[in-house]
């Protein structure tokens, strides 16, 4: 197997109109919700197991904030990673030893096919299958436009499973992250082919 370079690119979206900043908040309203609850859970059962956390909750997550697996397995990951930085923290400051993680809002961690990455913009699937696209912003782009065109090349990794189509290797998880100027942060986990010395010459 190739060896692979882990880069995150940071990018920044275009402004984006009045009327998809309203579409895109709520949606960020949503993550932060569903990831607070699903925090809640979790702590409260004393819960460790991916496959439990599923079990108990994926019926009532489903009903309450959005019934796509996919979105259900970004939020628990987020949830345990936000509890897991909190107990980091609560070693050493005290006053958050008995408080429960809380997740702020500004953030979403989303995976394919609910994101995709294309050369000038990426898109967010909503529950209703809508898609919103959200250009990058010139700078950015032209920034990391060739690491954005060696993702382009991955081949589909995977097979339909459950619903789930195959997905391009060479990004995973996306990080969105809201400005009240009107513009996202996107940050790309990108895993690249690792490029030979002699191509840097």
């Amino acid at each position: 197997m190739p060896k692979r370079d882990i880069e995150i690119l940071k990018l920044l979206s275009v402004a984006l109109t009045r009327e998809k900043q309203l579409v895109i908040r709520e949606e960020f309203e949503r993550y932060h919700m569903g990831t607070n609850w699903v925090i809640k859970i979790i702590v409260k059962n004393h819960l460790t197991s991916l496959v439990k956390i599923q079990e108990i909750i994926q019926d009532e997550f489903f009903e309450k904030y959005d019934k796509r697996p996919v979105y259900l397995e970004n939020v628990i990951k987020t949830a345990i990673s936000e509890i897991a930085t909190h107990r980091r923290l609560a070693v050493n400051v005290r006053s958050m030893r008995d408080k429960i993680p809380f997740f702020k809002f500004g953030r979403m961690i989303l995976s394919q096919p609910i994101i995709k990455i294309d050369d000038r913009t990426i898109t967010l699937k909503l529950q209703d299958r809508t898609e919103v696209p959200i250009p990058y912003d010139k700078r950015s782009r032209n920034s990391f436009a060739s690491q954005i065109a060696e993702i382009l090349k991955g081949e589909p990794r995977g097979s339909v499973i459950d619903g789930k189509p195959p997905v391009n290797g060479r990004y995973g998880r996306v990080r969105l992250t809201w400005n009240n100027e009107g513009f996202l942060g996107i940050d790309i986990r990108a895993s690249l082919p690792e490029r030979n010395t002699s191509d840097l010459d």
